[in-house]
């Protein structure tokens, strides 16, 4: 019995290193497969031989390529590459980033030759190839961000330019025609309260040179101040000309008028009616109009070169010619129809030059400051060349007259002038520039006037 056990405890000990080697076995081959499944669904990355490392939950950068999502950088114009990409060291396993810039575009797709107002488009640029960046994170170094040249929104289209060549003219007028027109203004338009006061401030004529420049057809309408007004962005009407006053909108409160064409919701500029679309815009500031033809790369006309351009070539006293008539201007007579015509009315009242509406429909701001006595000084020193009025005043000069006013002020020699912070319904401008390289030709079917014949040019110097 003894030796039966022995020989069981014998065999058993002899055994057991066999279960051993089986259990070892068994082990290894299930971890062998457990590491081959885990290396195949990436639950394993063997980074140096005999090291092993569980990878943790996917990374952003593998999830945001998994669904395909393209890192946006937004680049000021004002910020150079290096400030908008600092540098860093490159992730690894990351791609390379090209990154989706948004760039300013201009209303209306074509770049506008000035640079002085604020973006006002955006177009976003996508990329050529899918480009990745984890999201809190810069672009990788090395990656050049596209410029962006700021431009101006070309949403406003501007009235074609006349030029007008330069020449040596009489500005202003004499005591002598001054008397007759203050006889017409009573006798034949019934006004009242006509003074020779009125027309002091353009005696005495005295010679004057003006270089050659370029003057709009036709008066700056309200669509186009409009187009302007929402170039520069909503509540640009309060400030947005240089930090003073653009125009007056309708309505009763700051910075508004009953009687304004000019309609804002908060947003948008409208005309408020459609009847008004191509009538000169009015209620706009002297600083709204030097702010619109800024913005277009053009200028105010001086003083000297509106009249030269309504008197040409023979220093007539309206642009037509030396008799006044009724029909060829918008003035409040022979009755005040309460309003301006369309800016290209009156064909049969243009300047030599063919310019609409110098006389009557609004009157215009010009670029100078207002003096009483400035015709007075300049006869002192004769042979100006392109006077630019005083230095600095109170009031600013407009030149024209007006659907609300008299044939007095439709005068080419007249001058009015005007608080220019002061916007008013009678008011309006058109702007001026440089010689064109080619002069445009006038509208087709556009009839050719035939002027009449006008007595000698008045004053001397002519």
């Amino acid at each position: 019995m003894r030796r039966d056990s022995s020989a069981l405890r014998g065999r058993t000990r002899d055994s057991s290193w066999q279960w051993l080697m089986i259990g070892i076995v068994l082990g290894l081959g299930c971890a062998s497969v457990f590491c081959l499944a885990a290396y195949a669904s990436n639950l394993l990355v063997l980074n140096i031989p005999g090291q092993v490392a569980l990878a943790q939950t996917p990374t952003i950068v593998e999830i945001e390529r998994e669904r395909e999502v393209t890192r946006v950088v937004v680049v000021t114009a004002t910020e150079s590459p290096t400030e908008a990409a600092p540098a860093q060291q490159p992730l690894v396993g990351s791609p390379t980033i090209t990154p989706l810039v948004i760039m300013p575009t201009p209303f209306g797709g074509a770049p506008a030759p000035v640079a002085t107002n604020t973006l006002a488009g955006v177009l976003i640029s996508t990329p050529t190839s899918a480009a990745l960046a984890p999201v809190g994170e810069q672009p990788v170094v090395g990656v050049t961000l596209p410029a962006i040249q700021p431009t101006v929104p070309n949403v406003v289209q501007p009235t074609e330019l006349v030029n007008i060549p330069g020449g040596t003219f009489s500005m202003g007028t004499d005591i002598a025609e001054a008397t007759r027109a203050i006889d017409d203004c009573r006798d034949r338009d019934g006004g009242t309260g006509c003074d020779i006061s009125f027309t002091t401030d353009s005696i005495p004529p005295h010679s004057v040179t003006v270089n050659s420049f370029a003057l709009e057809r036709f008066e700056v309408t309200y669509q186009q101040y409009v187009d302007f007004l929402n170039a520069l962005g909503p509540r640009s009407h309060l400030n947005g000309c240089g930090g003073q006053p653009c125009a007056a909108v309708r309505g009763q409160g700051a910075g508004e008028r009953p009687r304004s064409f000019i309609d804002f919701d908060g947003t948008r500029y409208s005309v408020t009616t459609e009847l008004y679309l191509n009538r000169p815009v009015a209620y706009v500031t002297w600083y709204g109009a030097d702010a619109y033809c800024k913005f277009i790369g053009r200028r105010l006309p001086t003083e000297a070169e509106w009249e030269y351009a309504a008197r040409r070539p023979d220093g007539r006293l309206y642009p037509w010619g030396n008799a006044w008539d009724p029909a060829r201007a918008r003035t409040s007579r022979p009755q005040n129809m309460g309003g301006p015509e369309p800016v290209n009315a009156f064909p049969n009242g243009i300047s030599a030059d063919g310019i609409y509406n110098l006389a009557g429909n609004v009157s215009e701001w010009v670029q100078d400051w207002y003096s009483p006595t400035y015709y007075g000084e300049q006869a002192a020193n004769p042979g100006v060349i392109d006077p630019q009025g005083p230095p600095s005043g109170t009031l600013k000069v407009h030149r024209g007259g007006s659907w609300d006013a008299l044939p007095l002020f439709a005068r080419t020699v007249h001058r009015g002038d005007m608080d220019p912070l002061s916007p008013q319904l009678f008011i309006g401008f058109r702007c001026a520039a440089a010689p064109q390289t080619a002069a445009p030709a006038l509208p087709v079917g556009q009839p050719t006037i035939a002027l009449p014949n006008t007595p000698a040019p008045l004053g001397a110097g002519n």
